[in-house]
């Protein structure tokens, strides 16, 4: 396992190379820290990472250059590592998890806090290039949404509304189509205004007068497009 670290406080990236050594152990082959912001960039474009531990603020440069880079990329050298944000930026939270990190840990940290952010990173399927959670603006404060547990998504104006399995609501300041940009592909555009988790999908409908709708394990009657209709019918194999 190759690990960058990438921070540019000396107290704080001498705790975060003993905590990795100590969570990680021989599991790791090679772990480097860089303090600037262009040798990081040019470290991840001369090598191979697994797992990029990341500040959002590394003298005074925006840590957000290296997500937007990753984002973009197209070579499978560069797209490959994973990204937990640790950062006291707690405002920036969801937009670091529209790129796709694995975690976001706050400063100042826990041991604890940390090596969760590690599990989550270990739990996470080699091939999954999203997020397994959302971040959400919670009565004041930043949870995390399991993407599992959501139900579909609904458009609402520019954001955009989350309604999950268990019936739960919550709102997302990115658009409904941002929003089907960071989703995996089970996500799927049913309508202008909807997006449905299709792991949860159950009856496809047609009822009188032409109008179109769709059942989940957890939901009825979530609109379907008239001209979106061929397509989600292909998708299911029906005929």
């Amino acid at each position: 396992m190759k690990l960058l670290i990438v921070e540019d406080e000396p107290l704080i990236a001498q705790r975060l190379l003993r905590e990795t050594r100590h969570y990680f152990g021989s599991k790791l082959s090679q772990l480097h820290h860089c303090d600037d912001l262009d040798d990081a960039l040019a470290l991840l474009d001369a090598s191979s990472f697994d797992l990029l531990l990341l500040d959002l603020n590394v003298l005074g440069e925006d840590g957000f250059k290296i997500l937007q880079l990753k984002h973009m990329a197209s070579n499978e050298k560069a797209t490959s590592f994973q990204v937990i944000i640790i950062s006291a930026h707690t405002e920036q939270a969801v937009t670091a998890f529209g790129f796709g990190v694995v975690d976001f840990v706050p400063k100042p940290f826990s041991q604890e806090r940390l090596f969760l952010a590690f599990e989550r990173y270990e739990q996470r399927p080699l091939t999954d290039n999203h997020s397994a959670s959302l971040a959400v603006k919670k009565m004041g404060s930043i949870e995390l949404l399991s993407i599992a547990d959501i139900d579909f998504l609904q458009a609402d104006g520019h954001y955009c509304k989350i309604i999950c399995c268990d019936g739960q609501q919550h709102f997302h300041e990115k658009s409904l189509e941002n929003m089907l940009q960071a989703l995996p592909e089970n996500f799927v555009r049913v309508h202008r205004s909807y997006v449905v988790n299709m792991q949860h999908f159950k009856r496809l409908s047609i009822a009188a007068g032409g109008k179109y709708s769709m059942d989940t394990t957890f939901s009825k009657e979530i609109p379907v497009s008239r001209s979106i209709y061929p397509k989600i019918k292909d998708m299911l194999g029906a005929t």
